[in-house]
Protein backbone atom coordinates (compact mmCIF):
# COMPACT_ATOMS: atom_id res chain seq x y z
CA UNK A 1 0.00 0.00 0.00
CA UNK A 2 2.98 2.37 0.03
CA UNK A 3 2.95 2.59 -2.74
CA UNK A 4 -0.55 4.73 -3.21
CA UNK A 5 0.43 6.94 -0.74
CA UNK A 6 3.42 7.85 -2.83
CA UNK A 7 1.05 8.21 -6.09
CA UNK A 8 -1.62 9.87 -4.08
CA UNK A 9 1.20 12.59 -2.63
CA UNK A 10 2.59 12.76 -5.91
CA UNK A 11 -0.51 14.02 -7.35
CA UNK A 12 -1.51 16.05 -4.67
CA UNK A 13 1.67 18.17 -5.12
CA UNK A 14 1.12 18.47 -8.70
CA UNK A 15 -2.19 19.61 -8.06
CA UNK A 16 -1.41 22.31 -5.62
CA UNK A 17 1.29 23.84 -7.91
CA UNK A 18 -0.62 25.69 -10.03
CA UNK A 19 -2.58 26.80 -6.78
CA UNK A 20 0.29 28.11 -5.39
CA UNK A 21 1.89 29.36 -8.83
CA UNK A 22 -1.35 31.65 -8.77
CA UNK A 23 -0.40 33.42 -5.51
CA UNK A 24 1.84 36.61 -6.23
CA UNK A 25 3.18 37.52 -2.57
CA UNK A 26 4.30 40.98 -3.67
CA UNK A 27 2.23 44.02 -4.52
CA UNK A 28 3.60 47.49 -5.75
CA UNK A 29 1.02 49.41 -3.78
CA UNK A 30 1.12 47.85 -0.48
CA UNK A 31 -1.38 47.24 1.67
CA UNK A 32 -2.57 44.31 4.23
CA UNK A 33 -0.36 41.29 4.39
CA UNK A 34 -3.75 39.39 3.67
CA UNK A 35 -3.89 40.93 0.13
CA UNK A 36 -0.54 39.54 -0.91
CA UNK A 37 -1.89 35.73 -0.37
CA UNK A 38 -5.15 35.99 -2.23
CA UNK A 39 -5.50 34.63 -5.37
CA UNK A 40 -4.02 36.69 -8.74
CA UNK A 41 -6.71 36.01 -10.74
CA UNK A 42 -8.94 37.67 -8.12
CA UNK A 43 -6.96 40.40 -7.96
CA UNK A 44 -6.42 40.93 -11.61
CA UNK A 45 -10.20 40.47 -11.81
CA UNK A 46 -11.06 43.70 -9.39
CA UNK A 47 -8.87 46.00 -10.72
CA UNK A 48 -10.04 44.99 -14.27
CA UNK A 49 -13.70 45.92 -13.22
CA UNK A 50 -13.87 48.69 -10.57
CA UNK A 51 -11.21 50.79 -13.61
CA UNK A 52 -14.08 50.04 -16.59
CA UNK A 53 -16.55 51.16 -14.37
CA UNK A 54 -14.04 54.26 -13.44
CA UNK A 55 -13.22 55.14 -16.93
CA UNK A 56 -17.07 55.00 -18.07
CA UNK A 57 -17.78 57.29 -15.14
CA UNK A 58 -14.83 59.99 -16.47
CA UNK A 59 -15.97 59.64 -20.03
CA UNK A 60 -19.64 60.60 -18.63
CA UNK A 61 -17.71 63.53 -16.78
CA UNK A 62 -15.46 64.87 -18.79
CA UNK A 63 -17.95 64.96 -21.86
CA UNK A 64 -20.84 66.34 -20.14
CA UNK A 65 -18.71 69.22 -18.88
CA UNK A 66 -16.86 69.54 -21.98
CA UNK A 67 -20.82 70.47 -23.05
CA UNK A 68 -21.40 72.77 -20.70
CA UNK A 69 -18.48 74.92 -20.88
CA UNK A 70 -18.84 74.59 -24.71
CA UNK A 71 -22.83 75.66 -24.82
CA UNK A 72 -21.38 78.42 -22.51
CA UNK A 73 -19.09 79.76 -24.54
CA UNK A 74 -21.31 79.58 -28.02
CA UNK A 75 -24.15 81.19 -25.86
CA UNK A 76 -22.15 83.98 -24.86
CA UNK A 77 -20.57 85.16 -28.05
CA UNK A 78 -23.75 84.62 -30.01
CA UNK A 79 -25.19 87.00 -27.56
CA UNK A 80 -22.63 89.43 -27.97
CA UNK A 81 -23.49 91.27 -30.67
CA UNK A 82 -26.84 91.05 -30.22
CA UNK A 83 -26.53 93.52 -26.94
CA UNK A 84 -25.11 96.87 -26.15
CA UNK A 85 -21.13 97.43 -26.40
CA UNK A 86 -20.36 97.30 -22.89
CA UNK A 87 -22.45 94.16 -22.04
CA UNK A 88 -20.90 92.50 -24.98
CA UNK A 89 -17.76 93.02 -23.71
CA UNK A 90 -18.73 91.51 -20.50
CA UNK A 91 -20.04 88.39 -22.83
CA UNK A 92 -16.85 87.91 -24.79
CA UNK A 93 -14.54 88.01 -21.34
CA UNK A 94 -16.88 85.40 -19.85
CA UNK A 95 -17.23 83.19 -22.94
CA UNK A 96 -13.58 83.19 -23.35
CA UNK A 97 -13.71 82.23 -19.04
CA UNK A 98 -15.97 78.87 -20.08
CA UNK A 99 -13.31 77.70 -22.81
CA UNK A 100 -10.66 77.60 -20.55
CA UNK A 101 -12.78 75.37 -18.52
CA UNK A 102 -12.27 72.97 -21.81
CA UNK A 103 -8.49 73.15 -22.19
CA UNK A 104 -8.15 70.16 -18.93
CA UNK A 105 -10.56 68.18 -20.61
CA UNK A 106 -9.09 68.04 -23.81
CA UNK A 107 -5.53 68.30 -22.68
CA UNK A 108 -4.87 66.56 -19.43
CA UNK A 109 -7.82 63.97 -19.32
CA UNK A 110 -8.26 61.68 -16.56
CA UNK A 111 -5.63 58.68 -17.30
CA UNK A 112 -8.14 55.56 -16.77
CA UNK A 113 -10.09 56.81 -19.64
CA UNK A 114 -6.95 55.91 -21.82
CA UNK A 115 -6.23 52.44 -19.66
CA UNK A 116 -8.75 50.41 -20.51
CA UNK A 117 -7.33 48.61 -23.88
CA UNK A 118 -4.25 48.07 -21.66
CA UNK A 119 -6.31 46.36 -19.00
CA UNK A 120 -7.66 44.33 -21.24
CA UNK A 121 -4.18 43.27 -22.91
CA UNK A 122 -3.09 42.37 -19.26
CA UNK A 123 -6.28 40.34 -18.68
CA UNK A 124 -5.51 38.03 -21.99
CA UNK A 125 -1.65 38.22 -20.96
CA UNK A 126 -2.20 36.93 -17.53
CA UNK A 127 -4.26 34.01 -18.79
CA UNK A 128 -1.51 32.49 -21.38
CA UNK A 129 1.38 33.20 -19.63
CA UNK A 130 3.22 35.12 -16.19
CA UNK A 131 -0.38 36.21 -13.88
CA UNK A 132 2.10 37.85 -11.32
CA UNK A 133 4.03 39.62 -14.24
CA UNK A 134 0.34 40.88 -15.18
CA UNK A 135 -1.01 41.50 -11.88
CA UNK A 136 1.98 43.83 -11.40
CA UNK A 137 1.71 45.84 -14.68
CA UNK A 138 -1.81 46.00 -13.48
CA UNK A 139 -1.22 47.33 -10.36
CA UNK A 140 0.87 49.84 -11.55
CA UNK A 141 -2.23 51.50 -13.46
CA UNK A 142 -4.10 51.46 -10.42
CA UNK A 143 -1.80 53.14 -8.26
CA UNK A 144 -1.25 55.87 -11.37
CA UNK A 145 -4.90 56.40 -12.18
CA UNK A 146 -5.43 57.06 -8.48
CA UNK A 147 -3.01 59.21 -7.92
CA UNK A 148 -4.14 61.13 -11.54
CA UNK A 149 -7.50 61.73 -9.44
CA UNK A 150 -6.44 62.65 -6.47
CA UNK A 151 -4.82 65.28 -7.90
CA UNK A 152 -7.62 66.30 -9.74
CA UNK A 153 -9.57 67.47 -6.54
CA UNK A 154 -6.40 68.46 -4.62
CA UNK A 155 -5.86 72.33 -3.87
CA UNK A 156 -3.82 73.20 -7.07
CA UNK A 157 -6.91 72.82 -8.64
CA UNK A 158 -9.26 74.66 -6.16
CA UNK A 159 -6.17 77.28 -6.28
CA UNK A 160 -6.32 77.77 -10.52
CA UNK A 161 -10.20 78.20 -10.17
CA UNK A 162 -10.11 81.30 -8.17
CA UNK A 163 -7.15 82.64 -9.63
CA UNK A 164 -8.95 82.10 -13.12
CA UNK A 165 -11.67 83.76 -11.72
CA UNK A 166 -10.08 86.10 -10.07
CA UNK A 167 -8.43 87.13 -13.19
CA UNK A 168 -11.59 87.74 -14.92
CA UNK A 169 -13.29 89.15 -12.17
CA UNK A 170 -10.29 92.21 -12.50
CA UNK A 171 -10.75 92.30 -16.53
CA UNK A 172 -14.49 93.20 -15.94
CA UNK A 173 -14.44 95.41 -13.18
CA UNK A 174 -11.01 97.07 -12.86
CA UNK A 175 -10.73 97.10 -16.80
CA UNK A 176 -14.21 97.86 -17.89
CA UNK A 177 -15.73 99.23 -14.76
CA UNK A 178 -18.38 96.61 -15.05
CA UNK A 179 -18.29 95.99 -11.13
CA UNK A 180 -21.38 94.08 -10.80
CA UNK A 181 -21.20 91.94 -13.82
CA UNK A 182 -17.78 91.15 -12.32
CA UNK A 183 -18.89 90.05 -9.09
CA UNK A 184 -21.75 88.24 -10.70
CA UNK A 185 -19.06 86.49 -13.12
CA UNK A 186 -16.94 85.48 -9.80
CA UNK A 187 -19.53 83.91 -7.97
CA UNK A 188 -20.89 82.05 -11.02
CA UNK A 189 -17.65 80.86 -12.25
CA UNK A 190 -16.15 79.96 -8.59
CA UNK A 191 -19.62 77.72 -8.21
CA UNK A 192 -18.99 75.56 -11.53
CA UNK A 193 -15.67 75.49 -11.37
CA UNK A 194 -15.97 73.87 -7.39
CA UNK A 195 -18.83 72.03 -8.74
CA UNK A 196 -16.84 70.26 -11.73
CA UNK A 197 -13.89 69.62 -8.82
CA UNK A 198 -16.09 67.99 -6.81
CA UNK A 199 -17.98 65.93 -9.17
CA UNK A 200 -14.65 64.19 -10.64
CA UNK A 201 -14.76 60.61 -10.35
CA UNK A 202 -12.61 59.16 -7.74
CA UNK A 203 -13.43 55.68 -8.39
CA UNK A 204 -10.01 54.64 -8.86
CA UNK A 205 -8.81 56.38 -5.53
CA UNK A 206 -11.79 54.33 -3.76
CA UNK A 207 -10.61 50.65 -5.41
CA UNK A 208 -6.87 51.27 -4.59
CA UNK A 209 -8.42 51.88 -0.85
CA UNK A 210 -10.31 48.92 -1.23
CA UNK A 211 -7.30 46.47 -2.66
CA UNK A 212 -5.08 47.86 -0.25
CA UNK A 213 -7.53 46.38 2.38
CA UNK A 214 -7.53 43.15 0.63
CA UNK A 215 -11.55 43.33 0.54
CA UNK A 216 -11.98 42.45 -3.02
CA UNK A 217 -16.27 42.81 -3.22
CA UNK A 218 -17.30 45.36 -4.69
CA UNK A 219 -19.38 48.18 -3.02
CA UNK A 220 -23.29 48.39 -2.71
CA UNK A 221 -25.00 50.71 -4.78
CA UNK A 222 -25.93 53.57 -2.63
CA UNK A 223 -27.90 56.97 -3.05
CA UNK A 224 -25.28 59.68 -4.47
CA UNK A 225 -26.29 63.58 -5.17
CA UNK A 226 -24.42 66.03 -6.81
CA UNK A 227 -25.12 69.39 -8.29
CA UNK A 228 -24.53 70.38 -12.17
CA UNK A 229 -25.18 73.29 -14.10
CA UNK A 230 -28.74 73.74 -15.89
CA UNK A 231 -29.30 75.11 -19.08
CA UNK A 232 -31.78 76.00 -20.84
CA UNK A 233 -33.18 78.28 -23.55
CA UNK A 234 -34.95 80.22 -21.45
CA UNK A 235 -33.58 79.32 -18.00
CA UNK A 236 -30.11 79.10 -16.01
CA UNK A 237 -29.57 77.41 -13.03
CA UNK A 238 -28.02 74.45 -10.79
CA UNK A 239 -30.05 71.32 -10.73
CA UNK A 240 -29.64 68.55 -8.32
CA UNK A 241 -28.98 65.25 -9.52
CA UNK A 242 -29.56 61.82 -7.27
CA UNK A 243 -28.40 58.49 -8.91
CA UNK A 244 -29.01 54.96 -6.77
Amino acid sequence: MGWVWRVLGFVLVLSARPALGHECTASLVGGEPALQHLNAEARLHFIHERLHVDARHARIWSYSWGMIYSALAAGEFVAAPLVSHASGLDLYVGGGAALLGVIPLVFTPLKVMGDEKRLDELEAEASQTDSCGALAQTEKLLNRDAANEDRGRSLLFHGGNVVVNAGIFLIIGAGFGHWTSAIISLLTGLATGEVMIFTQPVGAVEALRQYRRGDLGFPLAGVRMGIAPLIAKDRSGMVLIVTF
